[in-house]
């Protein structure tokens, strides 16, 4: 293997490792969501069957009624992170303006001889190639810089539906 080769190979795998960690990370927001959404969904189970038989506990009431209020934010905030980016009307009839050759949204209106036959010519070399993973790189990374920062939100809004509910009930017991 001459340097040039191993340098090639480096590069590569390189950009491999660095894809295959942005789909994982994409995979864990993913999870991270779900796994919020589900416990969002139980603690509104059982808080609705609570809220049916505490007609009489007002300062309970009054509380469960401001968490289930709090908690429906983060809510929205993980179905977010899970709904795919509506991407279409940015697509064109030309195929040469594809913004991502490599993201299934963008060629899949092209027939699969038009998208090969693209393909083909943009595949000369490993610098096509690695130029083609990187633009994929970056915008998998554009849409992980917004599945966290709406994850984010939505923990601490959840972590804010919790406290504002228990000073809330305690204020009201304290009186």
């Amino acid at each position: 293997m001459t340097p040039a080769q191993r340098i090639d190979n480096d590069v590569i795998q390189t950009l491999r490792t660095a894809h295959q960690n942005q789909t994982q990370l994409n995979l864990m927001a993913d999870q991270k969501a779900n796994i919020l959404i589900g416990t969002l969904a139980l603690m509104f189970t059982v808080v609705l069957t609570r809220l049916l038989t505490l007609a009489d506990n007002q300062a309970l009431l009054v509380t469960l009624v401001i968490f289930m209020l709090m908690q429906l934010l983060p809510l929205v905030l993980t179905v977010m992170v899970l709904i795919p980016k509506n991407i279409n009307g940015k697509t064109s009839a030309d195929i040469n303006d594809i913004q991502n050759p490599l993201f299934f949204g963008f060629f899949t209106q092209y027939s699969q001889q038009q998208y090969s036959t693209y393909m083909h010519g943009l595949l000369v070399d490993n610098e096509s190639a690695r130029e083609l993973i990187i633009n994929d790189i970056f915008q998998i990374g554009v849409i992980l810089r917004r599945k966290y920062r709406l994850l984010r939100l939505a923990y601490l809004s959840a972590l804010l539906g919790f406290l504002v509910p228990a000073i809330v009930g305690l204020v009201i017991t304290l009186r």
